[in-house]
């Protein structure tokens, strides 16, 4: 794994001339369990080459790459749902738990498959382990600890009547900074009765946002000691490791996947984007597609965070891969472009008369790149009037026929024609006086690179503004 550098202190982005700070990585979360070691990860380390391709022996790890390709394993940190927001059953279905119901970036799907080949580590029941999760990046949080219950058939997909929850812990200590192989670590004492083969998940629930990490881990209590196998021999290995890093000075870096941006906000966000998957690739330039200018260089990691940016305003960044080695740079990938939101306590230059249920909404939507049709919409409505507004729901129009994924997350958001409605979720139901909710969703544009904003907003019938 590649070291983190150092980030530049501030970078220009866009036709607004702007002077944006760039967060060093501790800005926003990213890991994965590596003891008892992920599917993701053991993966990673199983399918890590001299060269940098990922070519995994183990036969699981080959067939998910082969269904979900190489991506997820370059960004094997990245399996996450930026609104997760702590919910398990009822949110994450059946059968998805592994990949946190696939609301995240990358495609981790082929890691919820069910089989018994996956790599193992072996435990002893009843013995307490140092539980150990990648900090590739920082944050405040949670980690709930499940293990499947006595009698779980490894063979049938994963639920969550299968799952007990049996350790919790709140702000653990870590060994080091962020972006190397530095780790969370704490107690966990397994349950006694566990016999044969097992999965451990892991929910890490961040606590200063939405965001939350989801792992898998295949264990099998046979009296082992934190042995690995089915990493490409037959020996047990207890402190598996990547390849090292490539040596391929003379190979061309091959472009980067789709930029997104992501938890846009009224002064920032986080871009992230597809690790190259071809040629010697030693870092990433963010460029200002208007200018042709570096923003910020990474030294290898596939995420940035850009803040001080001016409230609703419209920003659009690319990205291109360097080989330090030779100097060489790939061709820049589409431009993503994004809007960011009102800033909360901005007066109203156009104040109207509150009616009962008035309300003010803030709408940001960020493409997957000017040759995607996708996009990540968010909206933020604000109760402006002088009584709460119980069992919220807000209803919106899509003038160029979008089409929206659904449900969205942190409301219920259905579609009929033109015609959006989100509905509040069971643990958010009502919105006092001057407070917001914010909810978000997934969809496709009618084409690629036009999004119309929607129009007529309404919260419980009454129109707000927008």
């Amino acid at each position: 794994m590649r070291r983190l550098a150092a980030w530049a202190a501030a970078a220009v982005l866009g036709a607004a001339g702007l002077v944006v700070a760039v967060d060093p990585p501790a800005a926003d979360a990213h890991g994965a369990e590596v003891f008892p070691g992920s599917r993701q990860y053991f993966c990673w380390v199983d399918g890590t080459t001299a060269s940098g391709a990922i070519d995994p022996q183990n036969p699981a790890c080959a067939d998910a790459v082969a269904a979900s390709g190489v991506t997820s394993l370059y960004n094997w940190f990245g399996n996450l749902d930026s609104n997760g927001a702590g919910r398990t059953e009822g949110y994450i279905p059946d059968g998805r738990i592994c990949d946190g119901g696939g609301n995240g970036p990358y495609d981790f799907s082929a890691y919820n498959e069910p089989r018994t080949d996956w790599p193992t580590t072996h435990l002893t029941a009843g013995e307490t382990y140092e539980f150990q999760h990648n900090n590739w990046a920082q944050h405040p949080g949670r980690f709930d600890v499940y293990v499947t219950t006595e009698g779980f058939d490894p063979l049938q997909p994963l639920g969550w009547d299968d799952l007990k929850l049996v350790d919790s812990v709140t702000d653990p200590p870590d060994t080091g900074g962020p972006g190397g192989t530095n780790y969370y670590y704490w107690d966990v004492t397994l349950p006694a009765d566990r016999t044969g083969r097992h999965i451990v998940f892991t929910h890490w629930v961040r606590s200063d946002s939405a965001e939350n990490f989801y792992s898998c881990s295949d264990v099998v209590f046979d009296g082992g000691d934190g042995e690995v196998t089915g990493l490409g021999d037959t020996d047990p290995d207890p402190d598996p490791t990547p390849s090292p890093d490539p040596v391929c000075p003379d190979e061309a870096p091959g472009t980067p996947g789709d930029v997104m941006a992501m938890d846009v906000t009224a002064t920032g966000t986080h871009l992230m984007w597809g690790v190259a998957e071809s040629g010697c690739v030693t870092g990433y330039d963010v460029i200002d597609p208007g200018t042709g200018a570096v923003i910020v260089a990474t030294d290898g990691a596939p995420m940035v965070d850009l803040t001080g940016l001016e409230p609703e305003t419209t920003y659009s960044a690319s990205v291109r891969a360097r080989n330090d080695s030779t100097g060489a740079v790939s061709a820049t990938t589409d431009a993503v472009s994004f809007t960011t939101l009102a800033e909360d306590g901005d007066p109203d230059p156009d104040p109207t008369p509150d009616p009962s249920g008035a309300c003010e909404v803030s709408y940001a939507a960020s493409s997957w790149g000017a040759q995607h049709p996708g996009f990540t919409a968010s909206v933020t409505v604000t109760n402006t009037s002088d009584a709460a507004v119980t069992d919220w729901t807000v209803a919106f129009d899509y003038p160029g026929g979008q089409v929206v994924d659904v449900p969205g997350w942190s409301a219920s958001v259905s579609q009929d024609g033109t015609a959006v409605t989100a509905t509040h979720p069971a643990w958010s139901s009502d919105v006092a006086p001057g407070a917001s909710v914010t909810f978000g969703f997934n969809g496709a544009a009618a084409v690629a690179g036009e999004h119309p904003a929607p129009t007529g907003f309404t919260l419980n019938g009454s129109a707000c503004t927008s």
